[in-house]
């Protein structure tokens, strides 16, 4: 498998296999990573079949700032932030949430620097947050976490904020941002993660949504278009490096019975002919509880007006470890780190 395919898939394997299972890899330190293009876009769906849950997430990330970036007015450079490596406002019906992740800093020291910058970023994101919880997440990182109220009408927030954060001309998987955002459970969320002391930031814009499947024995089909509720999905023109579209779409299917590939469109890819289509368990060895599939458009952005994998296998009705929306944001921080790691792979 090329390079950037490899640092690809690891991004999106890891953001979904999180989100499955509300993993606490948030503090994982950021290395300096050159993106294999413009931009890095993906969609993750995840199934967990032992609480029907499904949990889907589109995101887009980059480090050129004039693509992806936080909104106007507010400084991710300054010195407070020096010992940063994540930042991420993020924003339900429900509720909303600022989390910042520092490294090489005491709790104290912690909760007075994202004070210190916490005005700033109310003021850019048109929000207010109240101090909620502080403390050590692993050796060497500590997290410091604010919770505010939801936006009601999140269709038009989200509007605002992808016009505040986002490139005009961007397309490609953010077109599914504003359709995603219908679904009940749906939030935003813009992040960014770097290294400590420095400022290489990598930012990322989310959404996100989680709902539930039918449950029994059998086959299950997972229509990606009817979950990103669009009619078709292409790349963007950014994601192209040399012909080669960064642009990817995983499922990770996880059961304590086996689970099994059925069938997909489009089909399965041909390697090393043809790397277009879905490749199933690229990483081996897989668990037969687990199934890891991605869609690669490789060569070829025509958009893709089916999009869909069935898979065989128990799903149950029993309730999740992990509280959903918890998970979604664990998954997409996870992501963001997972952008600049992938690299060193």
């Amino acid at each position: 498998m090329l390079r950037h395919e490899k640092a690809a898939l690891i991004i999106v394997v890891l953001a979904s296999v999180n989100l499955l299972l509300g993993g606490s890899a948030l503090a994982l330190d950021a290395f300096s990573y050159e993106l294999p293009s413009a931009i890095l876009e993906s969609v993750s769906a995840t199934v967990n079949c032992t609480s029907s849950q499904l949990g889907v997430v589109s995101m887009v990330g980059s480090t050129d700032q004039s693509l992806v970036h936080f909104p106007p007015g507010l400084n991710v450079n300054r010195a407070e932030l020096t010992n940063a490596v994540s930042m991420m406002v993020g924003f339900s019906r429900q509720a909303s949430w600022l989390v910042f992740i520092f490294n090489n800093t005491d709790a104290a020291t912690a909760r007075s620097l994202a004070d210190a910058v916490k005005p700033s970023v109310e003021a850019a994101f048109d929000a207010s947050f109240t101090w909620s919880s502080m403390g050590p997440i692993e050796e060497g990182y500590v997290n410091v976490t604010y919770t505010g109220l939801g936006k009601g009408n999140l269709l038009t927030y989200a509007s605002w904020l992808m016009d505040r954060c986002l490139a005009p001309d961007l397309g490609g998987f953010t077109s599914t941002f504003l359709p995603m955002i219908g679904e009940a459970s749906a939030f935003i969320q813009v992040g960014a993660s770097k290294e400590s002391g420095g400022f290489n930031w990598v930012t990322l814009m989310a959404v996100g949504y989680y709902t539930n499947i039918p449950v029994g024995a059998g086959q299950h089909k997972i229509d990606f278009l009817d979950l990103l509720n669009v009619q078709s999905l292409e790349p963007s023109r950014y994601a192209s490096l040399g012909g080669w579209y960064s642009s990817t779409v995983t499922l990770v299917v996880a059961s304590n019975e086996p689970v099994e590939y059925v069938s997909s469109e489009p089909s399965l890819a041909s390697p090393p002919s043809s790397l277009y289509g879905w490749h199933v368990n690229p990483i081996q060895p897989q668990p037969p509880v687990q199934l890891i599939a991605q869609f690669m458009f490789a060569t070829d952005p025509t958009p893709v007006n089916r999009l869909s994998l069935t898979f065989s296998g128990l799903v149950i009705p029993e309730f999740a470890t992990v509280a959903p929306i918890l998970a979604i944001m664990l998954a997409t921080s996870l992501a963001v780190v997972a952008f600049k790691r992938g690299g060193r792979q």
